[in-house]
């Protein structure tokens, strides 16, 4: 099964070991849009823009049953990317580092150039703010993977989407990241940060290690179609689909399809 029929040499380079990767399987996505709604609450998106986008292919009979199949459509992170040398300010950049493709805010003018030249209608204009936006893989998330010793936690800074302030967080004397009672993070002034969870938190005697989060829609997804990781970890999964289904890939995301055109029903 070739979806969209679009897939034949738009798969661009192969990924490194370090690029952040997705697997979709559709034979387990549902169209419940937990991936939508958990990204535009990550992100903190008003109506209309869409990071992520669920597309319903169907309902059509076959074999006597009615069936759908839903595709999550996103930034596939190309590379090369196309939509990064028609911007004429350079505010979109791929990362060297995990193959992340971005814009800078503070460099885009709203031109929506990058818009035109995006094959799959992944970037869109932010009219609050003048200027395009898309899905980043939820980079400030995957950037807090890493060890800080403790005199470096206590500069940590968790970045929010409200009127692009740097918000500082506030810690405990043992250099835990302070929370009210509903678990939310909570800055100098005792007030809520918007936003998901920063990270896990694991301490050592000099150092503490936050694990980080991975994408929000991957992280929300009630059937785990979304696996989400550096393609050195998802490697493995490929391997155990790979002699079963049939594996497309755009950019840094992979589809695992059904056998059929149509997911048949689970025992």
């Amino acid at each position: 099964m070739q979806m969209f029929g679009i897939l034949e040499g738009l798969e661009g380079k192969n990924p490194t070991e370090n690029t952040v990767v997705m697997l979709i399987d559709l034979k387990r996505c549902i169209g419940c849009f937990s991936c939508e709604t958990s990204c535009k609450m990550e992100h903190e998106l008003s109506i209309g823009p869409r990071f992520i986008r669920v597309m319903q292919v169907g309902p059509k009979t076959v074999k006597g049953r009615v069936k759908n199949i839903y595709v999550p459509m996103l930034c596939y992170h190309c590379n090369p990317a196309p939509c990064v040398s028609p911007c004429p300010t350079g505010a979109i950049v791929k990362r060297p580092k995990d193959g992340i493709v971005w814009i800078e805010p503070e460099k885009c003018i709203g031109c929506r150039q990058c818009i035109q030249a995006c094959p799959y209608g992944a970037i869109q204009y932010d009219t609050k703010t003048g200027k395009a936006i898309k899905c980043d893989f939820c980079k400030h998330r995957i950037d807090y993977r890493r060890k800080w010793t403790r005199n470096e936690i206590k500069k940590v800074y968790r970045y929010v989407n409200r009127g692009n302030n740097i918000m500082p967080l506030e810690f405990d004397e043992k250099g835990n990241v302070k929370r009210d009672n509903k678990g939310r993070l909570i800055d100098k002034e005792g007030e809520a940060i918007a936003g998901r969870r920063l990270a896990e938190k694991r301490d050592t005697q000099d150092e503490i290690e936050y694990a980080g989060l991975w994408s929000a829609c991957s992280t929300k997804c009630s059937t785990e179609c979304m696996i989400f990781g550096y393609f050195k970890d998802i490697k493995k999964h490929l391997k155990e689909l790979n002699n079963t289904r049939d594996i497309q890939r755009i950019g840094s995301v992979y589809y695992a399809l059904p056998k059929e055109n149509f997911p048949t029903p689970r025992n």
